[in-house]
């Protein structure tokens, strides 16, 4: 529905749930995810996530990331959103066979520009594990900046790792 120059943002359909239970238990995926631990999730978690995923949910915004082929290449979304003071959290995953190929930065300005003229948000944040600097150059790529760290927030692979947060204002965004 909403295209870029490399994917399309799209409703989530019910024949997603196989290759969206892939992603999320996909080793690599898990161990970038920001909160939680990276356990396995079950076909019928990940069913019952995908049910709630409607254009009537309430404060969280999901769509599926199409490739130009029309495949299922991941997932995105806006999530936490402060409607007082106009900001949202986005998040983003992109499955393994797919990434490094420009699908994951131009969801993300697909995103970025759905939120800014459609939702009329001023200021969307991303939080990213500081190990995670595909992720971060991702972000820095489309216009978002360092706003700070979190010390030690999260404890991943044996040890604490800093969580780094980015933010990105409207006023920032390309008018188009």
């Amino acid at each position: 529905m909403y295209k870029g120059k490399l994917v399309t943002l799209r409703a989530f359909e019910s024949d997603d749930l196989t290759k969206n239970h892939a992603f999320v238990n996909d080793a690599d995926t898990a161990l970038l995810m920001l909160r939680g631990f990276p356990l396995p999730s079950s076909y019928a978690d990940e069913q019952q996530w995908l049910s709630q995923q409607t254009s009537y949910t309430r404060g969280e915004y999901q769509f599926a990331v199409d490739n130009e082929d029309g495949e299922l290449i991941g997932r995105c979304g806006i999530t936490r959103i402060d409607w007082k003071n106009r900001s949202g959290d986005l998040a983003i995953m992109i499955g393994s066979a797919f990434r490094g190929k420009g699908y994951g930065s131009d969801a993300m300005r697909v995103l970025c520009g759905f939120a800014f003229r459609q939702m009329n948000l001023h200021h969307l944040k991303v939080s990213v594990l500081a190990f995670n600097h595909a992720a971060i150059a991702c972000y820095e790529k489309i216009g978002f900046v360092r706003e700070g760290v979190l010390r030690e927030d999260v404890f991943r692979n044996g040890r604490y790792t800093d969580v780094i947060e980015l933010g990105l204002l409207e006023s920032e965004w390309p008018s188009e």
